[in-house]
């Protein structure tokens, strides 16, 4: 009897230590697959935070010179990501980006290179960062100078009239853009990025705004995705800026390789094109302006089949805003670009092209076609498209 309960017991405490054992094994396993399983989570989490990187690497290379507004790193609710930009030394438009994610205690390292492609900043007929205003009888609309001269009559062969004369502005603040009179806008209106609803930005047209009488665009105001960005001008090494004036009943002609440096750039403080003076040239040139642009009544400024011929460039001196004037009977074919400058377009004036400046202001009976070759038009550059070129994973 005594043997027999002897073995029972020895069963038992084989049965206790066998349980004990495969449970505390279950147990181990368990907690190996739960480290196992939050690191996988914790892994993927890290993969996400670096993709996160890239997309902000991709809105940072957008304009790549202007480390200003780049972020190279973010703290995030699941963890953080860091970034390494670099251009290659023999390529300025290829850009390698390195993305490291890391989510408590795992990281995953992605690497992009993207190439780089410029774009234009003359996307609309008018653009303000800061305000535009266009009144009285001002009209826009658009053509395009490769297929030929801007002609506005249907029944002609040569027809060449377009409805992407659009205006915008960066602004995202009520009366960013003022409308009033009998305007006609064969475009769009563009605002500030992420306005919603994007007409409380215009004044002018009722309350709640409604311009779609007046404007053909559809929807005919809509907000930017991001803001346009405006790179400040600056005039090159070696150029001198003076007065200088186009005499009336005269014509002046500019040289695609005259000017200071040989290669068509030219530089004038207070440019000035007197009544039925004609301002032109034989190329594409570039004219800096570090003080007012006058052009009177009955002249002519630029090449008149090639507006993307005459690019003018618009600086500040000492912070000072400028006021550039086209007014009179003008008719001017290029594009203008000063992003601190105010530009007044008066009178009976007419453009053919783009106008790119801080403040706009458009009275009287002024005309503008927007010239849709200026949107290739690549000496100011306002932003990069980013393609991938390659894409993979380093190792940990």
């Amino acid at each position: 009897m005594m043997n027999r309960r002897g073995i029972l017991l020895l069963m038992s405490v084989g049965l206790v230590v066998f349980v004990a054992v495969v449970g505390a094994s279950s147990l181990v396993r368990s907690v190996h697959e739960t480290s196992l399983g939050r690191l996988s989570a914790e892994r993927q989490r890290a993969f996400y935070l670096a993709e996160a990187g890239l997309d902000r690497a991709s809105l940072n290379l957008r304009t790549p010179t202007d480390a200003a507004d780049d972020l190279l790193t973010a703290a995030l609710p699941t963890g953080s990501y860091a970034l390494v930009q670099a251009a290659d030394l023999l390529d300025p438009l290829r850009w390698t980006v390195t993305s490291t994610g890391t989510s408590h205690g795992a990281s995953r390292r992605l690497e992009v290179v993207y190439i780089l492609s410029p774009q234009s900043i003359f996307q609309h007929g008018l653009f303000a960062d800061v305000q535009v205003n266009i009144s009285g009888s001002a009209q826009t609309d658009s053509f395009d100078s490769r297929l030929g001269s801007y002609e506005d009559d249907p029944s002609d062969p040569d027809y060449n009239k377009g409805v992407n004369g659009d205006i915008g502005t960066n602004s995202a603040t009520d009366g960013g853009m003022t409308v009033g009179g009998s305007i006609f806008i064969e475009g769009q209106m563009v605002v500030g990025p992420g306005v919603d609803p994007p007409e409380s930005i215009v004044n002018g047209c009722g309350d709640p705004p409604d311009c779609s009488s007046f404007v053909t665009g559809d929807p005919w105001v809509t907000a930017q995705s991001t803001s346009l960005p405006m790179p400040a001008v600056t005039v090159p090494q070696g150029l001198t800026c003076s007065d200088f004036t186009v005499q009336g009943n005269t014509t002046q002609t500019l040289s695609p390789t005259g000017g200071p440096l040989g290669n068509g750039t030219y530089c004038y403080r207070n440019l000035t094109i007197q009544g039925n003076a004609d301002l032109t040239a034989t190329g594409a040139v570039t004219i800096y302006l570090t003080g007012q642009l006058t052009a009177q009544g009955n002249s002519v400024v630029g090449v008149p089949n090639d507006p993307t011929q005459m690019l003018f460039k618009m600086t500040s001196t000492a912070g000072a805003v400028l006021e550039q004037v086209i007014q009179g009977n003008n008719t001017f074919y290029g594009a203008i670009y000063g992003p601190d400058a105010m530009v007044s377009i008066q009178g009976n004036a007419e453009i053919y092209g783009s106008v790119i400046a801080e403040v706009v202001n458009v009275q009287g009976n002024a005309q503008l076609h927007y010239d849709e070759a200026l949107a290739m038009e690549t000496r100011v550059v306002s932003h990069y498209k980013r393609t991938v070129a390659s894409w993979r994973e380093l190792d940990d």
